[in-house]
């Protein structure tokens, strides 16, 4: 008997002490991962690039302002698989954060295409910035990601667009049968048909190569881009066109964003506006910087510029483009291409000579 009590007694701790130690062990292990917690954030262009320069210091933010318990985890380069596979995963909840281009995603998001379309822009940087983060075509997009599953944070400009090639581009004449490289989106193939020129879908990452085989023959890129992806060395012009933006977005997985405490996201909103001063800065020094290092490293490159008659000729080309809006990118991309105008025309105004 004295046994069998003694067996209760030693198996009665023995229970006690194991829940008592699963018990702290738990404690600690629930302390621990509340401590800790790693966001992924992806997008395709290679490091320092405006795309790697502004995850990073969103990185560097949110890591310090949160004290250490959130690390953001930065893919470049398409580690994580092209624009349209990012975007996926952003929607199924492979990823938290990425950052696209508005013409690349035109397939899976139609509407987006309008911020695509050539000459409906500003050619200065601080009209076109405001534009993006201060206007109402972007909100209105933003709307429309929401009822999608996703919430865009932000928006930012990479500049305007400047065509490469191995010829001048002063006239439309120049652009007949020219194979121009173009995101895989309807509407831009439609703004180089207008053109004249014969676009050509090709994927960022092979678009070097695809030039010196002459697969293509140009492409638009912004001048940081032209630079970084080595562009100029297998081309012989630049044309400092300023036909187009290229709008980019950061966007969050919905229920991801929407599971964040609202003290996470009161930390995400309060380094939104030192977010926008650094790539407003880093966007004018970085255009200076690899405007400069194309010279040096090439001297022979030829820089042309538009007069203001070829331009309006290019304008008036790329307006019947617009006419097709409907088409393209639906009564809500037509909306949205009414918007932008506006908002060009108002922060013109406002942030005039």
């Amino acid at each position: 008997m004295k046994k069998r009590v003694f067996s209760l007694f030693v198996c009665t701790v023995m229970v006690v002490s194991m829940a008592l130690g699963m018990s702290a062990c738990g404690d600690k292990g629930n302390e621990s991962e509340g401590a800790k917690e790693v966001w992924k954030l992806a997008h395709t262009e290679s490091k320092d690039t405006m795309y790697d320069m502004w995850a990073n210091r969103f990185a560097e933010l949110i890591q310090e302002k949160s004290e250490g318990r959130i690390t953001v985890e930065v893919y470049p380069v398409g580690q994580l698989g092209d624009s349209a596979a990012q975007l996926e995963m952003i929607q199924t909840g492979g990823l938290d954060i990425g950052i696209f281009a508005a013409g690349d995603v035109g397939s899976t998001f139609p509407a987006t295409q309008a911020m695509a379309l050539n000459f409906l822009f500003s050619e200065k940087d601080e009209v076109n910035e405001a534009v993006l983060t201060q206007g109402e075509a972007t909100k209105k997009l933003n709307e429309m990601f929401e009822q999608k599953g996703i919430h865009i944070y932000d928006w930012l400009s990479l500049g305007n667009m400047q065509w490469t090639s191995n010829k001048p581009l002063h006239a439309l004449d120049d652009f007949k049968g020219f194979k121009m490289r173009i995101m895989n989106t309807p509407l831009i193939s439609e703004n180089y048909k207008a053109l004249g020129a014969n676009p050509t879908p090709m994927a960022f990452m092979e678009t070097y190569s695809g030039l010196q085989l002459k697969t293509v023959q140009g492409t638009e890129q912004p001048i940081n881009a032209i630079e970084e992806m080595k562009f100029y060395e297998v081309q012989d012009y630049i044309t400092f066109s300023n036909h187009a933006q290229m709008a980019s977005f950061v966007a969050f997985n919905g229920e991801f964003y929407n599971g964040l405490s609202d003290e996470d996201k009161e930390l995400i909103d309060s380094i939104k506006g030192d977010m926008e001063s650094y790539a407003s800065e880093s966007l004018k020094k970085v255009q200076e910087e690899k405007f400069e290092v194309i010279k040096e490293k090439k001297p022979e490159i030829k820089i042309e510029y538009l007069t203001d008659e070829e331009r309006a000729n290019f304008v008036e080309a790329s307006l019947t483009v617009r006419d097709k809006i409907v088409d393209l990118a639906g009564e809500e991309g037509k909306e949205v291409m009414d918007l932008v105008i506006a908002d060009v025309e108002k922060f013109e105004k406002e942030l005039g000579e």
